[in-house]
């Protein structure tokens, strides 16, 4: 007997039948049920890529299914659109807050009620916004412009929005805790807790999963597109969740070649009590030259705002950085970059390519002065250091001369990994690497880094998945509320055991975290 079957038809504010979504030839999801009831918060959960988001857009109607049936309300569909779920009373508030800067609270809330309006009362919608924060327990000034607020701030807003506003049944909560603060995730569990009372619906997605046995009244774990099941929060705590989530993994199976006696004795880069105050404190860690080390932690935990004050792009309150035992500070990438520290961003698309370059600009626009003599580029150089990188990269091209635009995400990934490469850098600081991108080109992409890049540098890597920092890893650091908890070593690694401390659970009580 389904879940379905056990619940009242008056019960269920939501049912998915038999969907699968395919991209293609990727099985996004694969035959996923799923029953959500009225009056519950119903918690969403799994590992970057299991297929949560697409689920999320098959119910926000972002997202048309490849087969299957979706009831709302007693209404069934073949797919749903933005405009169709709205009318079906369905929100879907994104971690990525989405609003008008330049509008203020009150204009943010009724847009686009009132556009096309030929005369609006502007006192009367502030009136109004002013009842609805007042409501919500979240007293703001509604002239307030959304630029001169906190990310927190806008993002309670559109809870607000969506709960007060649009008055919608089923509310989608897609990560919006990760950037409240500690303040404002009150205010939002106490919302959640009204819409409750009033029979409204709430589909709670999080990394956390402290969060979800604190907030859900049942979880649903999506893993490798199929629903592995919705379990009652009474009968569920971390181990179990986790066990879930992360499945029987053979560790064996994800482990790339051990390539660890490539390190030596020689310290390359060190951070001492390195302190960012409100995004990191107190971080202390060493590389040695042909390490790879990963950094492990949750949205929000801290790992790029780490790499962005490491190399300058954002300042840093205390603490000390030190590039083979001198004491440095940068004041931005380009002056990391004259001194061998690289580093690759998580927003590759916006910081690390030129979409209008070729291939073997982007890999080479930051070494020319390397491939010049007398200030003229030596073009037989510069074609052989681009060609002997798409070469041990792969790169799936016409030829180097190809505009970037023109490859897929894969391919502009390890153009970036290649525009690392040509520097020979000490350090590279790698923020998510492989976020994005197809399993052949994330395969390609590990390789590189654990055979080529350690033969002369050190590595900090970040992933979206525990799974790519297993593969090549000497050592794994779990981040969490902007601290090191706890490490792993390559002996001790376990996919489950490292998704826990990810939440905050310290697996090894030593005091080995303070020997970084």
């Amino acid at each position: 007997m389904t879940s379905a079957q056990t619940v009242q038809d008056k019960d269920i504010a939501l049912e998915l039948r038999h969907i699968t979504k395919l991209y293609s030839g990727t099985v996004a999801l694969d035959d996923v049920s799923l029953t959500v009831r009225r009056g519950e918060v119903h918690g969403l959960i799994g590992k970057n890529g299991a297929g949560k988001s697409t689920l999320v857009g098959v119910i926000s109607g972002i997202v048309t299914p490849s087969s299957g049936e979706i009831l709302v309300n007693g209404h069934t569909f073949s797919s749903l659109s933005p405009i169709s779920a709205k009318h079906q009373h369905i929100s879907i508030i994104t971690q990525e807050p989405q609003v008008i800067e330049e509008s203020t609270v009150a204009e943010n809330f009724f847009m686009p009620l009132y556009a096309g309006k030929q005369v609006i009362d502007w006192r009367e919608m502030a009136r109004r916004a002013s009842a609805i924060l007042e409501e919500a327990g979240f007293p703001l000034d509604v002239s307030t412009r959304m630029r001169d607020l906190s990310i927190s701030e806008r993002q309670l807003l559109l809870v607000i929005k969506a709960c007060y506003v649009e008055n919608a049944d089923i509310i989608i909560m897609d990560e919006v805790s990760a950037s409240l603060s500690q303040k404002d995730q009150a205010i939002l569990y106490r919302i959640i807790q009204q819409l409750i009372a009033q029979n409204k619906t709430v589909i709670f997605i999080s990394h956390h999963t402290g969060e979800l046995l604190q907030v859900c009244d049942r979880v649903t774990v999506i893993r490798d597109g199929h629903n592995v099941g919705s379990v009652d929060r009474k009968d569920l705590n971390m181990k179990k969740l986790a066990s879930l989530i992360v499945g029987s993994t053979n560790y064996d199976e994800l482990v790339m070649d051990d390539l660890s006696s490539m390190i030596r004795d020689e310290e390359v880069f060190a951070l001492k009590d390195f302190t960012s105050y409100g995004k990191f404190q107190d971080i202390s860690l060493s590389l040695r030259r042909g390490e790879i080390v990963g950094l492990a932690g949750l949205r929000g935990s801290g790992r790029t705002e780490l790499f962005k004050s490491i190399v300058g792009i954002d300042p840093h309150d205390k603490g000390t950085l030190l590039l083979q035992g001198k004491e440095k500070r940068y004041a931005s990438p380009a002056a990391a970059c004259g001194d061998g520290v690289l580093y690759l961003a998580e927003e590759r698309e916006a910081e690390g390519l030129v979409p209008i370059a070729s291939i073997k600009k982007n890999i080479t626009i930051s070494i020319l002065p390397k491939l010049s003599r007398w200030g003229i580029i030596q073009k037989n150089t510069e074609d052989q250091c681009a060609d002997a990188l798409i070469r041990t990269l792969d790169i799936k091209a016409v030829s180097r001369n190809q505009e970037i635009s023109q490859l897929s995400g894969g391919n502009k990934q390890k153009v970036l990994v290649a525009k690392i490469m040509a520097h020979t850098p000490l350090v590279c600081l790698l923020d998510e690497p492989t976020r994005g991108v197809d399993i052949e080109a994330k395969e390609s992409i590990l390789d590189t880094i654990n055979r080529e890049l350690r033969k002369e540098s050190c590595v900090l890597i970040s992933s979206p998945g525990v799974e790519d920092l297993i593969k090549i890893c000497d050592r794994i650091l779990i981040l969490y509320e902007g601290r090191i908890i706890d490490q792993f070593y390559r002996g001790q690694f376990s996919e489950q055991a490292i998704y826990r401390a990810m939440q905050g659970e310290i697996i090894h009580h030593t005091d080995e975290v303070s020997k970084l």
